[in-house]
């Protein structure tokens, strides 16, 4: 239970509060009377902290200290205190309640709980709205896309059939060979591999290349070399020979020639000579069967030597089919030059055994072979008929190779549109697309769910409607106003205020929108279970304001049957709370509402002021005797003024700050309370006139006029030498009444008490 303020600082008005000595701490009721701008809001703001348990950013940095039963709530702790209170002020309407649309179409929605809800609604539904617009600009660039890749694909198509003529391919045959060509590795050719596979693909049957012979090289000089070193180093046995021949070379090969002309003896064929048996025997000795065999090996490896010369017969190169006859070309230029190194080798063997076949006496070596003759030879020829194989090839297999050659192009050009259309971006772009819209969709799926539960949240807090009209027609003492459930135009409820005669309610009165919020505000504790909200501490700001006198009667019977309950009609009041505290501004509501006095152990209803002593200060007090004992203001501003009146120091804060207000009102009352006659609706200054006399009405109003209009110190301060004019203004006032209406002076004076 709170049982006082005992600090604020730097809140509003309250800058540097300290409770005041002598203050009653509260009680079960407590009702605070102050005029407008004297802190009342203020200190109910502080109040709503203690129900939210947050801070109030137009009270952040302030200071605080809330006495209670147990521990001090201070700014520092109040967020853990265990209290439970509810708070009916400005903020609470502004929070609770929205009307919408203003005098064309006032349609609210009542409770925090509702407008959070709805205000949630309100904004999934525009996400839906902005995800919805986002699908279709995604779903316009996703169409576009594919449109674009759908014409290159139709295009490309186009291509293929012409330039391979393939025909039918259209744009779905394209995508079946996309697939395939996907999963393989580049099918991208060069330049001239295109070229010749287009050749080919193209060729038409009655060009089928014919078949080349491959060619047959067996090249041999390493053999005949060896028996060449052989050979040449031998030399034949002879068992008796002639010198001269041996000498001569020449001359024993032309005796050696002419041995086969003279198989007897006889005349010489060259000179003419007899040629004896003996000579002949004689030569025939010379030439020894071991040289015969000698020369005939030497001039047998010169036959072979020189059988050894390479050739071959390539075919031409138009035989090949076009697209091997560059490859073919390439091949043979080898082959020239290695040919040409292997016959000259040759040559040259063949001169050095013919020099043996003309020495056959004399041991010789052959010059050294170079390397690899041969292989360089059949590695030529080998390349060429590797050639030779793959024209033979396609010459055996020419249907299905032109058939290879017309897929491998085509696979070319799908590839080559595969890594065009990767290039543009266009796959990434459909997926990056495709995957965001999907994401929206979840997106919004999400939320549809979750604004259908928002809807019923609404529609429970909603049950109270008929509540709310209940309360509604009782403090405006007429249906006048009426709630009704409309739905807008996404299909969702919503309260519509009308008339009684059913039309939309257009331009509401600032009391009737005080009549709806206060009945919500009584309609929503009542969903606190009793037993709990005999635990709360409910403060009530101003539940009357801009309401008139007849209305202020039901609001204080419909606080009354909330709040306060009796057993019987002549039992005591109780309250169904824990503490109640009512702040107003209205001396008749503030009359009416201190009639009600709950019973309590210890105290029952406490009274108190809220006074404005400054510029930047005002104090919660008791409340003074003038007000307490008598239910009328009328007391209250006749003991301001007179306090004045007796001040010994007239430039007093406390005093000044009350007192031109104070003044004004105490004047108009008494003046309409003389004269409530057919001029009582006259101005206060033409009734104070007839009442004081012209000269002192003027000289008592004027200066009260010009202050109750500015009520601040600076004002006050800025003109000094008003001040004297205020106190010669109050003086006039009490020698006025005192002099032409003593009996109601006296009174007025008693009223105040010793």
């Amino acid at each position: 239970m709170l049982k006082s303020i005992a600090k604020i600082k730097g809140l509003g008005v309250y800058q540097s509060y300290n409770k005041p000595a002598g203050t009653q701490d509260f009680g079960i009721k407590n009702l605070i009377y102050g005029w407008n701008y004297s802190g009342k809001t203020t200190l109910s703001r502080l109040f709503a902290q203690l129900e939210t348990k947050s801070v109030n950013p137009d009270l952040s940095g302030c200071e605080f200290i809330l006495e209670t039963t147990d521990d001090s709530i201070t700014e520092k702790n109040f967020s853990r205190c265990s209290l439970s209170v509810r708070v009916f002020n400005s903020d609470f309407v502004r929070t609770n309640l929205h009307f919408d649309g203003g005098s064309f179409n006032p349609i609210l929605l009542l409770g925090q709980e509702s407008e959070e809800a709805q205000r949630r609604i309100d904004q999934l539904n525009e996400r839906i709205k902005r995800s919805d617009k986002v699908q279709r600009e995604l779903n316009g660039k996703l169409e576009a896309i594919k449109t674009q890749m759908a014409q290159a694909k139709t295009d490309k198509a186009k291509f293929i059939r012409q330039h391979l003529k393939v025909d039918p391919y259209t744009a779905s045959h394209l995508g079946q060979d996309l697939i395939r060509v996907g999963v393989l590795e580049s099918q991208l050719l060069a330049e001239k591999e295109l070229s010749d596979t287009i050749e080919l693909a193209l060729t038409p049957d009655s060009k089928k290349p014919s078949r080349v012979e491959e060619l047959h090289a067996v090249p041999s000089i390493q053999d005949l070399y060896e028996e060449a070193f052989e050979v040449l180093a031998a030399t034949p046995s002879f068992s008796n020979t002639i010198k001269h021949l041996e000498d001569n070379p020449a001359v024993e090969r032309w005796v050696q020639g002419g041995l086969a002309l003279h198989p007897v003896a006889g005349t010489c064929e060259f000179c003419g000579n007899d040629l004896p048996q003996d000579r002949l025997e004689a030569f025939r000795a010379h030439f020894s069967k071991d040289l015969a065999e000698h020369k005939e090996r030497v001039e047998g490896l010169l036959t072979r030597v020189k059988a050894a010369i390479f050739s071959v017969s390539l075919p031409k190169v138009a035989e090949l089919n076009p697209q091997f006859r560059e490859s073919y070309t390439t091949a043979i230029e080898a082959l020239p030059t290695s040919i040409d190194a292997f016959n000259q080798a040759v040559r040259k063997l063949a001169a050095e055994v013919q020099l043996k076949v003309d020495d056959s006496r004399k041991a010789m070596a052959p010059t050294p072979l170079s390397g690899g003759l041969e292989n360089a030879i059949m590695d030529a020829v080998d390349a060429v008929n590797l050639v030779i194989k793959q024209n033979n090839g396609l010459a055996k297999n020419f249907t299905q190779a032109k058939a290879d050659a017309a897929r491998q192009a085509r696979y070319h050009y799908v590839q080559q549109f595969l890594d065009e259309q990767a290039a543009t971006g266009q796959e990434q772009q459909i997926t990056r697309l495709t995957n965001r819209s999907n994401l929206l969709k979840a997106y919004t799926a999400k939320l549809r769910p979750e604004i259908s539960n928002l809807q019923a949240k609404i529609s429970q807090a909603q049950q109270g409607r008929e509540k709310i009209n209940e309360r509604l027609a009782s403090m405006l003492g007429t249906e006048a106003v009426q709630i009704q459930v409309v739905k807008d135009t996404e299909g969702q409820d919503r309260f519509q205020l009308i008339r009684k005669s059913g039309a939309i309610a257009k331009n509401l009165s600032d009391g009737e929108r005080t009549a709806v919020a206060f009945s919500y505000f009584l309609t929503k504790l009542q969903e606190i279970k009793p037993k709990e909200f005999k635990e709360t501490i409910v403060y009530i700001d101003d539940p009357i304001s801009s309401l008139d006198a007849n209305h202020i009667f039901q609001v204080t019977a419909a606080i009354r049957a909330l709040f306060f309950k009796q057993q019987n009609k002549n039992a005591p009041w109780q309250t169904t709370c824990k503490q109640l505290f009512i702040s107003t501004h209205n001396f008749e509501f503030f009359n009416l509402l201190r009639e009600i006095k709950p019973v309590a152990s210890d105290k029952g209803a406490e009274l108190y002021l809220i006074r404005r002593i400054s510029d930047t200060s005002s104090t919660l007090e008791n409340m003074p005797n003038s007000l307490a004992r008598y239910q009328s203001e009328y007391h209250f501003l006749f003991e301001v003024i007179h306090r004045f009146y007796k001040a010994p120091d007239k430039t007093v804060h406390e005093v000044l700050m009350l007192l031109p207000n104070a003044m004004r009102r105490f004047i108009e009352l008494y003046t309409y309370s003389r004269l409530p006659g057919p001029k009582g609706s006259e101005q206060v200054d033409e009734r104070a006139e007839i009442l004081f006399g012209v000269e002192r009405a003027k000289r008592i109003l004027k200066i009260f006029h010009y202050f109750s209009h500015g009520n601040t110190l600076d004002r006050l301060a800025g003109n000094n030498e008003l001040i004297f004019d205020l106190e010669h203004a109050v003086k006039d006032l009490i020698n006025a009444i005192t002099e032409t209406d003593k009996l109601h002076m006296d009174a007025l004076l008693a009223s105040m008490g010793p």
